[in-house]
């Protein structure tokens, strides 16, 4: 009952944290062209701004993750959110290159904190089979914010500026940090106690590192989000360069493809969560093949709207995908290690987000269209399932249990 109780707190103070990081995200990119205007910056530097953030955000995911498991997750997202809130201070009073990087390269550290707490809150919170369910609440944010973000941060920008429109966001955060110094509860302590109780031994990093479910997903994340991030940042482009449209219709197009991580993040909650327990590698193929297929008909549809909704397609069941695949290790790993475990597995989900822009300036720059990305999209959703289909089965997979 304290648990069901702890849970109706836990749940929206998280998902306030959640939206916060995913509009800083989102929105940096929208943030950065009045920031370049102003303080004269060229496109190398901003791209040095931007790489700051996930070389930060790489390197402390696996650290962070450690951490949750050695000293709590209050503690770690009492950290991150630290780090993040003075580093959005920083980069909204920032009037130098230096001082900018700097400040989104100590961000992206913040960010690496939150997905692996969060993901060990909901552990120590929420029974087995409501674990997919409070999850997927959490990844819709992701949706949330690209809904929200994109339409407010703009209005925000020309009425207070870039340096305003910063300064907003750290509220957030700094609204999140006290909630949760405030009101979430430390179910740490009680773990340890229960652990001393059984006198559960730790598990070795390395162990946890050559754990088949991690490694496995691991790499499934990392080729996910390939296709993913390639979505996300490259379509208007495609749309714009290669189907000719304009640059609001082309916003337009990928705003409605957006859409689908909404829908996706809460058809995993309320879909997979609810009907397909233990059933998720057969779920992830499937959603797989449909993502694959619908890839290849963006390409193939000559049609605006038949495009739009193919594109809308695939990045729903790609959502769906990684979703689903978020939740694995919250049920496949043993609770002494989810917090390491989910660093690791991070860590692959970021360098998607690495290699995606390296793919596909590869690939059109060496056949000139976007054919080969859209295949190139089929062909990582297909690995993706392979990867997740490969995991050992339930018993045989929970390190420490």
């Amino acid at each position: 009952m304290k648990t069901e109780q702890q849970g109706k707190v836990i749940l929206p103070i998280l998902f306030l944290g959640y939206i916060a990081i995913y509009i800083d995200k989102l929105v940096i990119g929208v943030i950065a062209v009045p920031l370049a205007e102003q303080l004269h910056l060229s496109i190398d530097e901003k791209s040095y701004i931007f790489s700051a953030f996930f070389i930060g955000y790489s390197i402390m995911q696996i650290p962070f993750g450690y951490l949750n498991d050695k000293l709590g997750s209050k503690f770690v997202l009492i950290i991150s959110l630290s780090i993040i809130t003075v580093a959005s201070i920083v980069f909204g009073s920032a009037s130098t290159l230096i001082a900018l990087v700097a400040a989104r390269f100590f961000a992206g550290i913040g960010h690496a904190g939150y997905p692996t707490s969060s993901a060990r809150t909901v552990t120590d919170t929420y029974p087995m089979e409501k674990r997919t369910w409070a999850q997927s609440i959490l990844i819709s944010t992701s949706g949330i914010a690209s809904i929200i973000g994109p339409l407010l941060i703009p209005i925000i920008i020309a009425q207070f500026g870039w340096r305003g429109a910063v300064f907003c966001i750290a509220f957030i955060f700094v609204l999140a940090l006290i909630l949760v110094i405030w009101k979430l509860p430390n179910t740490h302590k009680e773990k340890q106690k229960t652990a001393q109780k059984n006198d559960t031994p730790a598990t070795p990093f390395l162990k946890v590192l050559t754990n088949p479910v991690v490694i496995l997903l691991f790499i499934a994340m990392c080729s996910i989000n390939i296709a993913l991030y390639t979505v996300a940042n490259w379509m208007p482009t495609y749309f714009v360069d290669e189907r000719g449209v304009s640059l609001v219709t082309s916003s337009i197009i990928v705003a409605i493809a957006g859409l689908g991580s909404l829908l996706g993040s809460f058809g995993t909650a309320f879909i997979v969560g609810r009907y397909f327990q233990h059933r998720e590698k057969r779920v992830i193929f499937v959603l797989a093949v449909i993502s694959a297929v619908a890839a290849i008909l963006v390409y193939r549809t000559e049609n605006i709207a038949g495009a739009t909704f193919w594109l809308f397609l695939s990045y729903l069941c790609s959502v769906m995908i990684f979703s689903t695949m978020f939740t694995l290790p919250l049920k496949r790993l043993h609770e002494s290690i989810v917090g390491t475990g989910v660093g690791i597995i991070n860590t692959g989900a970021t360098l998607g987000g690495v290699f995606a822009p390296m793919l596909v300036a590869n690939l059109v720059g060496k056949f000139g269209t976007y054919e080969s990305v859209f295949t190139a999209i089929a062909v990582v959703s297909i690995i993706t399932a392979v990867f997740v289909g490969l995991m050992p089965n339930m018993k045989k997979d929970k390190l420490g249990a």
